[in-house]
């Protein structure tokens, strides 16, 4: 009997190409070598609005990275946030409540680095129509693959903004969460049958989401049906800059703290990062029910893997692991990278995924 293939996806970022009219929040890790220490210098540019002649220019750039990927193999693309500065302050944009002028001091990250955010001033709310919708359609109009689109959930939302207004850490999760739903909803409507939340502060913040956390991912997801694919990915963070070995990320161990309440919880499958942190492969047998999207490839390191070593690593997964529950893909975002490494990196990851 012939094994069923091991699907393929990404998580979210790509490097963009230079003819987009939008500063990528990786550029200063590029330019000056450094994202996010000593002080980061970050670019709130408002570039959520398009006229005709930008918003063909995302098209274009959407339909380049999508064809990266579906070229190199992979199952299920994204659009690369090809659209957004910040994958987490373009959802806020969206929003009333964020002020964007008067910026205010925070450290961040268990002290990683620190840097001037936005604030939270008033209630928030959403501001008319979905954004995600034209954003979804728009990239789904130039892949031949189901597309998947990915959204900030609301503790990553909550870290890196400053709370001005509420003062209340759970109040504010709620909010956040009708936001992200409101979304999701809209993005169900049009079509979109892969949603992932990015959550990455439950790797640094456990207390807060098990106390909150869980529960306002199970709002952002209410009312979503069940052949919509419900996705949340938990990575330990980005460095400064690329190859950077000593960076403070968060503890992998969290994933062993936060694994069996999440098998629970309402959605489908959970990303989590391998390739940086060499998990014990045993933390997959606490996963019953849930898919697991298995990062094998390292998205800061400019080290190009071999077919070879990342076959090992999933022929060791699947030893604790079914393979009908076992996603291949990237740890994280493939933004540090150049095209041409991203554009290798996937290569790699997918013929190793479809020797296994």
């Amino acid at each position: 009997m012939a094994r069923s293939k091991l699907q393929t996806t990404t998580i979210g970022s790509f490097p963009k190409p230079d003819f987009l009219p939008i500063r990528d929040w990786f550029d200063a890790a590029r330019s000056e070598g450094s994202m996010n220490s000593p002080k980061t210098t970050t670019n709130f540019t408002d570039y959520s609005e398009t006229n005709a002649d930008d918003e063909a220019l995302y098209i274009r750039a959407a339909e380049r990275i999508i064809s990266l990927q579906i070229k190199a193999g992979v199952d299920i693309p994204t659009d690369g946030e090809v659209r957004r500065e910040n994958y987490i302050h373009y959802h806020c944009r969206h929003l009333n409540g964020f002020d964007f002028q008067q910026l205010e001091h925070r450290v961040l990250r268990d002290g990683a680095y620190e840097t001037d955010l936005p604030a939270i001033r008033s209630q928030i709310q959403h501001i008319g129509s979905a954004y995600s919708v034209r954003d979804f359609q728009a990239a789904q109009s130039v892949s031949s693959r189901p597309i998947k689109f990915t959204i900030p959930g609301p503790l990553t939302i909550m870290d890196t903004n400053a709370d001005c207004f509420y003062q209340d850490r759970k109040r504010l999760a709620e909010d956040l969460a009708k936001t992200v739903n409101f979304e999701i909803l809209a993005l169900v409507e049009a079509g979109c049958k892969y949603v992932q939340v990015d959550e990455p502060l439950f790797a640094r913040q456990v207390t807060d989401a098990r106390s909150f956390g869980f529960e306002m991912l199970e709002r952002c997801f209410h009312g979503v049906p069940r052949e919509v694919c419900k996705i949340v990915h938990i990575c330990c963070g980005y460095p400064n800059f690329l190859d950077e070995e000593d960076y403070k990320k968060a503890d992998p161990d969290s994933y062993h703290q936060l694994a069996h309440e999440m098998d629970q919880l309402n959605f489908d499958q959970i990303s989590i990062e391998d390739a940086h942190c060499a998990n014990n492969l045993k933390l997959l047998e606490l996963f019953k029910k849930k898919t697991i999207i298995f990062g094998t490839i390292a998205i800061a390191r400019s080290r190009l893997e071999s077919v070879e070593e990342v076959t090992g690593r999933i022929k060791g997964a699947l030893e604790h692991i079914d393979r009908d529950r076992l996603v291949i893909a990237p740890d994280c975002g493939l933004g540090f990278l150049s095209e041409e490494l991203a554009a290798a990196k996937l290569d790699v990851m997918c013929r190793a995924a479809a020797q296994c």
